[in-house]
């Protein structure tokens, strides 16, 4: 099973086309077989992701600030607790070598885990950050940076580094499918 981080925001917004975006892809996710990782709660966007990830059958894992440790959380999620935002932003985009980190509208909080989350990935080599498409609402941070990659202020090799990507699309074009887990399949088959 591999693993992706969602970023997203704990406030239910005003456009139900967000809200409408965020099951999409935790359903799609965990049909495709991905382990989510998330900020926990079970409210607001975050908590639409993983409601329907987990409805999908899915496997979801909350890291929760211990500040909102009494807050309601997801009976059949996994839980770490964590005592800084530091902290819990290293765990979400570490823990079991995430593929791909997604992020979806929110507010500051999410904004801000997007740009270092690009920054991790341009500088240290990390997995790439997928803007979900609701509308477009991210997509001026996609123009902003293909404008630089083509001023030259980020390497050409770094432009796949952030991508646009709407929820009706397949999955499998920003994520790749999870590999098995069991040694040999299909050998000797041919394939």
């Amino acid at each position: 099973m591999a693993t992706v981080a969602v970023f997203a925001g704990s406030k239910t917004p005003d456009d139900p086309a967000i809200m409408e975006a965020a099951a999409e892809l935790g359903r799609k996710l965990a049909l495709a077989g991905h382990e989510i990782l998330y900020g926990g709660g079970t409210r607001g966007v975050m908590g639409a992701v993983a409601g329907a990830a987990l409805a999908a059958g899915g496997k979801v894992t909350a890291v929760v600030l211990e500040q909102y440790r009494d807050e309601p959380q997801f009976e059949k999620a996994g839980h770490i607790h964590v005592t800084s935002e530091q902290e819990r932003f290293k765990l979400l985009t570490t823990h079991n070598n995430p593929t791909a980190l997604f992020s979806l509208p929110g507010g500051p909080g999410s904004m801000r885990e997007v740009m270092q989350a690009l920054e991790k990935a341009v500088y240290e080599g990390g997995p790439a950050v997928v803007l979900v498409q609701v509308s477009d609402y991210l997509d001026g941070l996609k123009q902003s940076f293909d404008k630089s990659v083509a001023a030259g202020l980020v390497r050409p090799e770094h432009a796949d580094k952030l991508k646009l990507w709407p929820v009706t699309g397949d999955i499998s074009t920003v994520v790749p499918p999870p590999k098995s887990n069991i040694p040999g399949l299909y050998q000797g088959l041919g394939r």
